[in-house]
């Protein structure tokens, strides 16, 4: 009996001291029996934990409308028609559809109306342009015309009178030469006209008929061979200083031929100015280029930067040249 209870004993100690292990480890609410009755104390309350907020998904971006594209331009210009027109013509011509066709056709036309606007343009802008007018070279109108031709021939009468006092012709010839006879009315012509002095050289000893009225001399010092002369007629421009000749004529010559050709030869000669020569030439030569080598020097900046630069420059080039049929004014104040 009292190992009975002893042992009964026992087991209750144990699981006592095993309770108050397992809470006094696990719950400190039950560690608190000192304070009597505990279990009709309500226990302790947690804190309710927040609900976590949601996390808000971050706003997709915003798209942004796509920009609407810029509007791209080509310039019809002179260099896009220059490339354009030939591949427009090739694909009208290797697939000739209507669309083709037509695409060519009517740049063609643009190219047209182009040049006809810049035609018109430049006609307006030299109707006011003085220095640019044509008609200071020959005129345009026959009223015109016809005062410029007597100005002319009048200068060249003048002109040629003052060569003959510096220079006259030799005419190389021989006596069974047809066309040497052909020849000798046009040197008589000029003779007449402005008193050309002509010396008649025969290369066989023998004259012409009908120059009676021209001085002529054999060739004994063989002239002809120093000047090589070969045919007949020749004709030679000689100063009477004997510092210069020209050959102005080998076989038959035309008057006018020989006539231009004494001017010329005086000019190069400088028996005459330049001036004296430009009146006496159905085209008048009004030329920017005064320089003996053709060249002028401008503003290398303003030639890039300014556009009326290089208009001024060489349109005061030409502003002295003088208008047909109008002579310069000489004021007499100063006298």
């Amino acid at each position: 009996m009292k190992n009975t209870i002893l042992a009964t004993l026992l087991l209750a100690t144990c699981f006592n001291a095993s309770a108050a292990s397992s809470t006094s480890t696990n719950s400190p609410f039950y560690g608190d029996k000192y304070r009597g009755w505990y279990w009709f104390e309500d226990p302790p309350v947690e804190p309710e934990k927040e609900p976590e907020k949601e996390k808000q998904a971050a706003p997709a971006a915003e798209t942004k409308p796509e920009e609407e594209k810029k509007e791209e331009k080509v310039r019809l210009d002179v260099a896009w028609l220059r490339s354009k027109i030939p591949e427009y013509q090739e694909a009208a011509i290797n697939n000739p559809t209507r669309e083709n066709i037509a695409r060519y056709m009517y740049v063609q036309r643009y190219m047209l109306d182009m040049g006809s606007r810049f035609a018109t343009k430049t006609t307006e802008f030299n109707q006011f342009e003085s220095e640019l007018d044509e008609s200071k070279r020959r005129p345009m109108s026959t009223f015109s015309l016809n005062v410029f031709k007597d100005d002319t021939k009048k200068a060249i009468s003048n002109v040629i009178s003052a060569i003959n006092e510096k220079s006259h012709l030799w005419f190389f010839f021989s006596s069974n030469c047809a066309y040497c006879k052909k020849q000798l009315p046009l040197l008589k012509e000029l003779k007449i006209r402005f008193g050309m002095n002509v010396l008649a050289i025969s290369m066989d000893g023998s004259v012409l008929p009908g120059m009676e009225d021209i001085e002529v001399v054999v060739d004994k010092t063989n002239v002809a061979e120093r000047f090589g002369v070969q045919f007949t007629p020749t004709m030679f421009m000689a100063l009477n200083d004997g510092s210069g000749f020209t050959k102005i004529g080998e076989g038959l010559t035309t008057l006018p031929l020989m006539q231009d050709r004494i001017l010329l030869s005086a000019r190069l000669k400088n028996v005459i100015t330049d001036e004296q020569y430009q009146q006496t030439q159905n085209v008048r030569e009004i030329n920017v280029l005064t320089d003996t080598d053709g060249t002028m020097l401008a503003d290398a900046e303003l030639i890039e930067n300014d556009p009326g630069y290089l208009a001024e420059i060489l349109k005061a080039k030409l502003a002295d040249s003088k208008p047909v049929g109008a002579q310069l004014f000489n004021s007499l104040s100063g006298e």
